[in-house]
């Protein structure tokens, strides 16, 4: 049974977070899922298809987690890179 999920971030921050995962999604080392992630003009896409329910779990675990682990730096980074602090 193939299971599929899409997951839309509505955030300043996509462009950013696309390239701090790409890498990650390049590699495409996972057995058991398919993962596909790109910039549109709403946000980061984000579609996960698993082979199974316990292979989705694990990729949206892996996943939801990346994508907030870079949210959250660019979050901190971000008032470095305004103008009011060069």
């Amino acid at each position: 049974m193939r299971v599929t999920a899409e997951s839309i971030f509505e955030t300043n921050y996509a462009e950013n977070i696309y390239r701090a995962v790409l890498p990650e999604a390049e590699s495409n080392d996972f057995e058991r899922s398919v993962v596909d992630i790109s910039v549109n003009e709403t946000g980061l896409l984000l579609n996960i298809t698993a082979n199974d329910s316990v292979s989705m779990r694990s990729a949206l675990n892996t996943w939801l987690r990346l994508v907030q682990i870079a949210y959250e730096v660019g979050e901190v980074t971000q008032p470095f890179f305004n103008e009011e602090y060069r």
